[in-house]
């Protein structure tokens, strides 16, 4: 007898070929696929339940370390209050820029062979890695002419900072803003003032994760420390200062 794949010539059914027998395999790449688009249709969900949740801002309830219970918006990690932002700024020019050693010892760092005065050194730290040595370096040449920083360690020059009016916070994009700031610093000597100085900036600022208690570099006694420590939990850098 000839037999081709169905029945044989007399009209038969062949005999049971176990080399054709179907493989128990065969539906699985579909099923992986099946899987495959679950998975991505309940992660596009989630995404979209969450910032559902978070344009809605619902409350959630949370415990403070004196075990108090408190309601809290639900928000976007980057997000942060214009008021916040405002004064993370507002510090860190006074800061960086108020130099006025009373008797301190080790009133400066050095780094990169040049002497810092201590609090512009403190407050570069809150700026974004490669931008700030540069930042810092233009700065020292800047002064170097007229007021050079040695004087303002020595304490033979003073250095106050005063803010007009509340700076200016512009979005960016989501995380990152600018804020126009303008400000007066005014440098003395002994009891004579020297000189004033316009200091106005836009400085950009981008939302960065806050420090916790074990990664503070404000010293706690101290209140330019305290303030370098609050700007540090603001989970806020600075990436870029422009004169105007």
């Amino acid at each position: 007898q000839i037999q081709d794949d169905k029945i044989n010539v007399n009209g038969s059914k062949p005999a049971f070929d176990p080399l054709n027998k179907p493989s128990p395999f065969r539906y699985l790449p579909l099923l992986i696929w099946a899987v495959l688009l679950f998975l991505l249709f309940n992660s596009c969900n989630n995404s979209r339940q969450l910032k559902l949740a978070i344009q809605n801002k619902p409350y959630i309830y949370v415990q403070t370390d004196d075990e108090s219970i408190v309601k809290a918006k639900v928000v976007a990690p980057s997000y942060r209050e214009e008021g916040v932002i405002r004064d993370f700024v507002e510090n860190w020019v006074e800061i960086a820029f108020t130099w006025q050693n009373q008797e301190q010892k080790n009133y400066f760092v050095t780094e990169r062979n040049i002497d810092f005065p201590l609090p512009f050194y403190l407050a570069s730290l809150g700026i974004k890695p490669g931008y700030r040595e540069a930042f810092m370096d233009g700065t020292y040449q800047k002064y170097d002419q007229k007021f050079p920083f040695h004087q303002y360690i020595s304490g033979e020059y003073q250095s106050y900072v005063r803010t007009f009016k509340d700076p200016v916070v512009s979005p960016v994009e989501p995380g990152v803003w600018d804020v126009k700031i303008v400000t007066t610093r005014t440098h003395a000597r002994k009891n004579s003032i020297i000189a004033h100085e316009i200091l106005n900036r836009i400085i950009r600022v981008q939302a960065i994760k806050p420090s916790d208690d074990n990664y503070l570099w404000g010293e706690p006694t101290t209140e330019l420390g305290r303030f370098l420590n609050q700007m540090q939990k603001q989970g806020l850098q600075v990436i870029e200062i422009t004169e105007f």
